[in-house]
């Protein structure tokens, strides 16, 4: 499988430079391309697809009228005689009022590229001729995966990674005193994630590349972005879940700690330019036919009318009636999720545990104050465990999306603890999910990253009591202890539940992000959530006085109107373990995430007929001695 990568890869990228050296240049002489319109093609350049997925195809041209010699060609082909249909024409107009630009557009929905290979789309317009070029990747066969589990730590970093490997396993004579159950997975790689627009991504447009293989812009969710306004028409790309509910019948299975219809997991299924399109996201889970068979996380305040105390939606709907009526068993605390999971195994399960995101591990553990009415929550182990045992009911197979998305939450407003707590909770997880895997379902891929990263680091430990008995600024800074000074923090986990069993520690980490607003920091546990900007008078994001005030100063980085953290560029960590898992082991774009999983389960969208293939495919392992658990051959120990 890992050579087969490898030589496919290579060859869509020699086949696509020798595309981008042909299409670069201009086919006609510049003069004539000046009174050209303006020509958009989307999908874009170097798009690549699984054969027979379905994508919708748009043109737009910004002009008044469409050109005289207008025409879209794929292959030389025209475009409509290539598709077997006609495409719809729209127009509209984006810019400035003072001078809207005209947009001419043809679409066609729902198409698919059948054939692997090259595939070169030209439009004809106003005596110019614009290219792009698509790849259509070669179907694997299965690496003998017949189930694949995606966690997705939202805005996990490498350093975030290693600093929770530190407070929850310890480290002794610079040895970890235990690993994480990521750490022990057989392929480990890294990840690109920028995006169409820019080379931050944020969560919806980074979460779609590992579910479509596709690209998108900052806010978007499953689409390429038009000019429109309209943000629910934009060129669709299908999702992987869509294409195995349709194609082999598999169950789909969504698990967040934030609010359900948040950006990484309503890329799962969702279609949209703005990803706070949540009302329509809620709804469409359920209204276009792919109904996940799981559907755990918070945002109850989308699934109720607005005239309905926290209710949010404004179409009057009633979705937890709805969904009912869908056949899901609906439960709204841990208590019920337990009960459900008890009087038999759920054919469809709807867990909505708060109005908003849930609760971070940190609160719902220690700070409990800080619950609300929100106090029965379940955690993200039990969340991951109840989905599994509803979609193993499946014999075609299932897709599990599982996020931790307060590990990004938390790194925003600059809270450390919070970050790091839910970090440990998502590997606890991770082993849970192995667990499960071993004894279950071993035909089961475990992919394990980060959609992007946050610019957290640690450097050195603090001495909280010599910090906090400092009279200055000058004093606090030196009990920060840096090289052979900084020594080990004094976390101590005697219930081995692998969380400190007290968070107010003598020694803790020297950690601080590279990015963030004006504000105080004091490396200590806030028994609040943190709130580390407020806005003066002009508007502008100050420190706030409340929040860590006998911390040191930190002059802000960005620009005024931000009031936390941002996304930054770095590459990010890549686990795998199961069948097809050796294809992770490698540098990748975030889009060949969802090809690496498509590989593993040997999905051939053009002849599709079933699940048979995994079962062939896997071989017997040798047994081996082990204090842990057993999966695909390799010993997780705990």
């Amino acid at each position: 499988m890992d050579m087969l990568r490898t030589m496919a890869g290579t060859l869509a990228r020699i086949v696509m430079a020798v595309v981008l050296l042909v299409t670069a240049f201009p086919v006609l002489p510049a003069a004539a391309q000046d009174d050209a319109p303006a020509v958009l093609i989307l999908p874009v350049d170097r798009a690549t697809f699984l054969p027979g997925a379905f994508f919708d195809f748009r043109v737009e041209v910004h002009a008044e009228e469409l050109p005289e010699d207008f025409a879209v060609t794929i292959n030389g082909d025209d475009a409509s005689t290539f598709f077997g249909a006609e495409p719809a024409s729209e127009s509209w107009t984006f810019g400035p009022e003072e001078e809207p630009v005209p947009v001419q557009s043809v679409v066609w929905r729902q198409v698919t590229l059948a054939e692997p290979g090259l595939y070169v789309v030209e439009v004809t317009a106003g005596g110019a001729v614009e290219s792009v070029s698509w790849y259509v990747q070669q179907p694997h066969s299965s690496a003998g995966a017949k189930n694949v589990i995606l966690f997705v730590a939202d805005g996990m970093s490498v350093p975030m990674l290693t600093a929770a490997r530190v407070v929850s396993r310890g480290n002794t004579e610079g040895k970890y005193n235990g690993a994480f159950a990521m750490d022990q997975m057989e392929a480990v790689g890294l990840v690109h994630t920028s995006g169409l627009d820019s080379i931050i991504t944020d969560s919806a447009n980074s979460a779609s590349a590992y579910n479509t293989g596709h690209k998108s812009a900052v806010n978007a969710l499953g689409v390429y972005p038009d000019t429109s306004a309209d943000t629910l028409d934009d060129p669709r790309q299908e999702t992987l879940a869509e294409m195995l509910k349709r194609a082999r019948g598999m169950a789909i299975g969504i698990v967040t700690t934030s609010g359900w219809t948040d950006a990484t997991p309503a890329a799962v299924f969702a279609h949209t330019r703005r990803r706070g399109d949540r009302d329509f996201i809620a709804a469409e889970a359920l209204d276009e036919g792919l109904v996940p068979e799981v559907i755990m996380g918070g945002d109850g305040r989308y699934m109720i009318p607005s005239d309905v105390a926290g209710g949010r939606r404004e179409d009057g709907r009633n979705l937890f009636d709805e969904y009912e009526a869908a056949g899901y068993t609906v439960v709204t605390t841990a208590t019920e999720l337990e009960e459900a999971m008890s009087e038999g195994t759920p054919e469809k399960l709807l867990g909505i545990f708060h109005s908003s995101d849930m609760s971070v591990w940190l609160d719902r553990n220690v700070y409990t104050d800080n619950l609300g009415d929100f106090t029965d929550q379940p955690g993200l182990p039990d969340m991951t465990v109840a989905a599994l045992d509803v979609l193993a009911q499946n014999e075609n197979g299932f897709y599990l999306m599982v996020e931790a998305a307060s590990v990004d939450k938390q790194m925003h407003p600059l809270d450390a603890d919070r970050m790091i707590a839910d970090l440990i909770e998502f590997d606890n997880a991770i082993a849970a999910a192995i667990e499960w895997a071993a004894a279950n379902a071993p035909e089961t891929l475990i992919v394990v990253t980060a959609d992007h990263g946050h610019g957290y680091e640690v450097y050195g430990t603090v001495d909280v009591e010599a910090f906090n008995a400092a009279e200055d600024e000058a004093g606090k800074r030196n009990a920060i202890g840096i090289y052979a000074d900084a020594g080990v923090p004094t976390y101590e986990d005697a219930d081995g539940d692998f969380f400190p069993d007290s968070w107010e520690t003598a020694v803790t980490l020297a950690g601080v992000v590279n990015n963030h607003p004006e504000y105080t920091e004091d490396f200590q546990v806030s028994p609040v959530p943190r709130v580390p900007a407020v806005q003066d008078a002009d508007g502008n994001y100050v420190d706030n006085p409340d929040d860590d005030p006998s911390g040191i100063f930190m002059s802000g980085d960005l620009p005024m109107d931000s009031n936390s953290g941002v996304h930054t560029l770095q590459d990010v960590p890549v686990f795998a373990a199961g069948p097809g898992a050796e294809y992770f082991n490698a540098v990748l774009d975030n889009t060949e995430i969802f090809f690496g999983m498509a590989y593993a389960l040997g999905l051939d969208l053009t002849v599709e007929d079933g699940m048979a293939v995994a079962e062939e495919a896997m071989a017997e392992g040798e047994e081996i001695e082990c204090e842990g658990v057993v999966f695909n051959d390799r010993c997780y120990l705990r």
